[in-house]
């Protein structure tokens, strides 16, 4: 008897939301591609293990990144503020090497801001979540699958500024959805890429 409000609840939400997109005018569900190109990482940990020991790990990582025009709403948004936005997609996969040995891929999509009016040499700011897999044991991690937070700034530069050189922080972890171990993992990296 609980599941007939439940439906009633579903059936209601979904209407809903099919009368809404029936009210926004269509859009292109289209994004203008800006450039895509090799990406590289570096990256050094000096985290911890399990059991609280020191480790130092290097993390070597190369991948591909497709950037993509912000939608017209949010680019006019930020333009407001002298923001340039835009959007990524960055598959890499990697070795880990050190007081460990592993290999590491991830997918994640990432937000990018920089000012605009800059010319030669432009600094950015860009944040993203995705989902990563490690094959790091005795770490804390709890699953082989985790999230991967990350946050960077660096510059471009070049003609059209195709040349992007930045710091990167990574957060892996499985925000407790395995429950416990959820120790997490951190890594500090230079990046290197190239539109193409």
């Amino acid at each position: 008897m609980t599941l007939l409000p439940v439906r009633f609840c579903r059936g209601l939400c979904l209407l809903a939301i099919v009368a809404a997109a029936d009210l926004v005018p269509a859009t292109s569900a289209t994004a203008d591609l800006l450039g895509h190109g090799p990406v590289f990482l570096l990256g050094y940990s000096p985290d911890e293990d399990a059991s609280g020991a020191p480790q130092d790990l290097a993390l070597i990582e190369a991948g591909w990144r497709w950037r993509f025009d912000g939608h017209q709403t949010v680019d006019d948004f930020f333009a407001k503020g002298h923001i340039d936005f835009s959007w990524a997609v960055e598959p890499a996969a990697g070795l880990v090497c050190g007081d460990a040995e592993a290999f590491e891929a991830s997918v994640v999509p990432y937000v990018h801001f920089r000012p605009l009016g800059w010319e030669s040499v432009v600094p950015w700011l860009e944040g993203g979540i995705g989902i990563a897999y490690t094959g790091l044991r005795n770490y804390g991690l709890g699953s082989r699958v985790t999230f991967s937070d990350n946050v960077g700034v660096g510059v471009s530069f070049g003609d059209g500024l195709r040349w992007s050189v930045g710091y990167r922080f990574r957060h892996l972890s499985h925000a407790g959805i395995f429950g416990s171990p959820n120790d997490g993992l951190n890594a500090h990296f230079l990046t290197l890429s190239v539109d193409l």
